[in-house]
């Protein structure tokens, strides 16, 4: 099992960054608040070649701890046919300390032996319970060079 973080893993969001003024697309998330924001995304390159080289012997699953309807709409543009993703977690997923940090657990992979699951994260602490799981990734923000995937 191959699990992605989704921000600065895959992709990059520039809601309210007012530096930047390119994205690779814009969609409209809705917010918490119910609103909606036409929000900027760049996504990681090489992603899709590196779904592609690993789909037909992995289960791919992102595991964020952003919220459902900010990452099923990115996720939806990535992934429209289900090709790549067979399954999402979401914040709620997380355990989350006392200092506000979400930790992806992946013991709630319990069809999985613990040994057989990696999870590519730029935020170590994501590995927090599993830490020979973890593959560490340099965050991504923006630009075509990044080869980390």
């Amino acid at each position: 099992l191959v699990v992605f973080d989704l921000d600065e893993t895959l992709v990059h969001c520039i809601y309210n960054d007012p530096d930047i003024h390119d994205a690779d697309v814009f969609l409209d998330i809705k917010m918490i608040n119910g609103k909606t924001a036409n929000t900027g995304f760049n996504i990681r390159p090489y992603w899709k070649e590196l779904m592609d080289e690993i789909k037909e012997k992995w289960e791919i699953v992102v595991f964020t701890a952003s919220c459902k309807n900010y990452a099923d709409a990115i996720l939806d543009y990535m992934d429209p046919d289900n090709e790549y993703f067979q399954r999402r977690l979401y914040r709620e997923t997380c355990y989350k300390t006392e200092d506000g940090v979400y930790i992806k657990d992946l013991r709630v992979f319990e069809e999985w032996d613990l040994k057989d699951i990696i999870l590519v994260d730029n935020a170590v602490y994501s590995f927090g319970f599993q830490l020979d799981n973890g593959i560490p990734i340099f965050p991504y923000i923006q630009g075509k060079d990044d080869k980390q995937l």
